[in-house]
């Protein structure tokens, strides 16, 4: 048993069991562990249900209270068939250095990119992003577009003051902020903060269950336009992360027409907005996997982490890529 299943093991026994929809807390069975990008994921059993216990080692929202926004998110949706369900935060950091959630396991594989399952997705955002989240505590980007051009300049920023970044990714990408700083002024009202959107659409995250598909990581879920949404499923270097097929035009545009018709939007308008969104989304992707690339040459990765993310090196080359930034580039001119 490692340290960290010893110390899950009594902190679950400590915890009322009704807590956990059960009536005693008996013998606890670690069936996996599944690390991500900055958590631990420990998958285990107790009287016949199936938990993810998880414990953050970083965080991407840039909120102190990320567990506790994260878990609100899902109280937020349950109910509705998009996400696991949670039954559980604790940022104490009394028992753990890091803050933990508990929520359910959902078995099912991943989502594929095969055409035949596009529907299927398109429905599942429709239902997330028709949920009124007004007056809810929710991160929430006021000016979509501008948001998302001020993220990924930051982004940029990072990447620079690291040592020894790649001066060709450097080089396109700031061309490729001149691009887009240059459509904002004429752009910006198209995008309105009116829904709740998941933000991390890599396939890794879908789970195809036997009800369905169902989302889970929501670390930095946000108040946004739903093309923040459209546009990350739809980038290419997200697309790449979990898989070396990407959709072609026709199946993006036909992921968009369905999306369209189900949540009754205009799609020649959407499939402007997700075109004009999607070259940001991407560059994101771009910058944010060359830094995690960069941070483990310096050694500056969490030590919980190494591992995962050395095992994950092929996919961070494949969207840190510079040409991922040249055709972005392209489809923008």
């Amino acid at each position: 048993m490692s340290s960290f299943e010893g110390k899950i093991t009594r902190y679950l026994k400590d915890l009322p069991p009704s807590i956990l929809g059960l009536e005693d807390t008996g013998a606890i069975e670690f069936l996996a562990m599944t690390p991500g990008s900055y958590n631990l994921n420990f998958h285990l059993k107790i009287e016949q249900k199936e938990f993810i216990f998880r414990v953050n080692i970083e965080q991407q929202s840039g909120l102190a209270n990320q567990i506790e926004h994260e878990f609100n998110v899902l109280k937020f949706v349950e109910g509705h068939a998009i996400a696991p369900k949670a039954f559980y935060f604790d940022d104490s950091r009394k028992c753990f250095k890091f803050d933990i959630l508990i929520e359910a396991y959902l078995a099912g594989p991943a989502l594929s990119l095969q055409a035949n399952s596009l529907p299927e997705v398109a429905e599942l955002l429709t239902r997330l992003h028709a949920l009124d989240p007004a007056g809810m505590p929710f991160m929430t980007w006021q000016d979509p577009l501008v948001n998302t051009y001020d993220y990924i300049r930051g982004d940029l920023v990072g990447y620079e003051a690291a040592k020894n970044p790649n001066k060709k990714t450097i080089g396109l990408a700031r061309r490729a902020l001149a691009v887009f700083e240059a459509q904002l002024g004429k752009r910006r009202h198209l995008f309105q903060a009116d829904s709740l959107n998941h933000t991390d659409l890599c396939c890794d995250n879908f789970v195809k269950t036997t009800d369905g598909f169902r989302l889970i990581d929501w670390e930095k879920p946000r108040v946004d336009d739903g093309t923040y949404d459209l546009g990350c499923l739809l980038a290419e270097p997200v697309q790449l992360y979990s898989s070396r097929k990407v959709l072609n035009s026709d199946e993006r545009i036909g992921f968009i027409e369905a999306y369209a018709g189900l949540s009754g939007q205009n799609p020649d308008q959407l499939i402007q907005k997700v075109n004009i969104r999607e070259p940001m989304i991407s560059l994101h992707w771009v910058l944010w996997a060359a830094g995690i690339l960069i941070n483990l040459k310096d050694q500056r990765t969490s030590p919980e982490l190494v591992k995962s993310h050395e095992e994950k090196i092929p996919r961070y080359e494949r969207v840190a890529s510079p040409e991922n930034i040249e055709r972005l580039i392209e489809r923008c001119i």
